[in-house]
């Protein structure tokens, strides 16, 4: 039942951009009012509680200004767009699940990395690369493919590890793949273009990546040095059994070869590129559009069309159903969203922004904006959310900060909020996956979080030295 009720709300909200009308923007948000009454049993109390600190401000707002009765409905729905792009982009995984892309992978990890500096530089590769196109679905397909090859390594905190390798390589692409929901947010509330920030984003990116990976070499050298040789040759021995015993599967799967996710990544982003310069649709939209076809297609032509049709069923129902809780928080969101702007209150906001900004000093400021998203993940906004809350509240042109670089402060900040965030899905699965609370998931990214905010305020300052 509620999986048919978010699929109708999704259809709905798509439908409506393409033929936009009276009647849809009115089920729509009809539609989106009920999901909220209906799941709110379902979900924690602490994200009744967030919702309900959205929806009561939001009423304030609007009983306070005596908006029209009609604002207290058409209020919802206005976050339908970000749902709709994480309702759909797990899809886009299923080619490479279906591939067995991870098998060629594994065999080739185990015969030719022979020290665990490098183990942690491949994990933090492939981790960024599939991040870049499968978003969450990146960590358990990373974690289960590199797991087993761990114990074939001299790694003392093997869970620590792994944890972060992967989701230090998982939060780079966070600035610049469309796949991740969090762009699609900062590119629809600031509306700035995508292809104007992503010569910038992504060599960034590659720069926060190997980061990353002189930092993760140099504590593996470090502990290398304190387990010394003897152990060292021990687990070499185990793991050229280990490269024996995965030949036979090896074969069995060599037809589908890693080098294909790459090629998808090009082709599927650069025709987001052309799509975003020819047509007149937003950026989340032409994402939630072309995820399915493009997966369909890739998955056919690697022989998988019709699993991927009965695995994408299984998926879309299941990853709906789980959703809940962002359905809730989003909507209540977007409500609050929906009120200030029917009321003006944004302005009013903004003027206290800029008093702010005046008195700290326009670098200060500047330097600020990316702590903002991972301050509210320490308080358990997603965010997606805090930074749709936040862009409705930043207006640029005030500030007197270009549009792209208010867009790269926050995508910037975005990326330490999934890094260090203890409330945000990446610890929570990360956390089920190592069987380690997400409080130490967390505070095992501090060293590197801390690096990373410092390469950003850099980045941040000399680019407006540079405007």
């Amino acid at each position: 039942m509620k999986q048919a009720i978010f699929i109708g709300a999704i259809a709905a909200y798509l439908i409506s951009i393409v033929y936009p009308s009276d009647i849809l923007k009115w089920t729509i948000s009809i539609v989106s009012l009920c999901i909220v009454v209906m799941v709110f049993s379902t979900v924690k109390r602490f994200v009744q509680g967030l919702g309900i600190l959205f929806l009561v401000t939001g009423f304030s707002m609007l009983i306070v200004h005596k908006a029209h009765w009609s604002s207290y409905i058409l209020g919802f729905g206005n976050m339908l767009n970000i749902l709709s792009l994480f309702a759909l982009i797990p899809l886009i995984a299923l080619p490479i699940q279906l591939g067995q892309y991870a098998v060629r992978v594994q065999h080739k990890i185990q015969s030719k990395i022979k020290h665990s500096g490098m183990l942690y530089a491949i994990t933090s590769l492939m981790s960024y690369i599939l991040s870049s196109f499968m978003n969450l679905a990146t960590l358990p397909m990373v974690y289960q493919t590199i797991r087993p090859a761990l114990d074939l390594y001299p790694i003392e905190k093997k869970e620590r590890f792994i944890s972060r390798a992967i989701t230090h390589g998982y939060s780079m692409p966070i600035v610049w793949t469309p796949v991740a929901p969090i762009v699609g947010v900062i590119v629809e509330m600031t509306g700035v273009r995508w292809s104007s920030i992503l010569l910038i984003m992504i060599p960034f990116s590659l720069l926060g990546l190997v980061l990353d990976w002189f930092m993760g070499q140099w504590i593996a050298n470090r502990r290398a040095r304190l387990i010394g040789q003897v152990a060292i040759e021990e687990t070499s021995a185990v793991r050229e059994s280990a490269v024996e015993s995965g030949l036979q599967q090896l074969e069995q799967n060599k037809k589908n070869h890693p080098i294909h996710i790459i090629v998808a990544i090009i082709v599927f982003n650069g025709l987001l590129l052309v799509l975003e310069t020819y047509t007149s649709f937003s950026f989340l939209l032409l994402v939630s559009l072309i995820v399915i076809p493009f997966a369909f297609l890739w998955s056919w032509l690697i022989g998988k069309g019709r699993a991927f049709i009965v695995e994408g069923k299984v998926m879309l129902s299941g990853h709906l159903l789980k959703m809940r809780e962002q359905f809730f928080v989003f909507l209540s969101a977007g409500f609050l969203i929906a009120s200030i702007q029917a009321t003006g209150a944004g302005h009013e906001i903004n003027l206290w922004i800029i008093a702010i900004k005046d008195f700290i000093g326009a670098d200060i400021f500047l330097l600020c904006i990316p702590l903002i998203p991972l301050g509210l993940a320490f308080i358990g906004l997603h965010p997606a959310v805090g930074l749709a809350l936040t862009a409705e509240s930043l207006n640029p042109q005030s500030l007197g900060i270009s549009v792209e670089l208010t867009a790269i402060a926050m995508l910037t900040g975005a990326a330490t909020a999934f890094l260090m965030g203890p409330y945000n899905a990446t610890a929570g699965l990360m956390s089920s996956l190592t069987k380690e609370s997400s409080y130490k998931i967390s505070n095992w990214n501090l060293p590197f979080t801390t690096a990373y905010i410092l390469l950003s305020m850099t980045l941040l300052l000399v680019l407006k030295n540079m405007g």
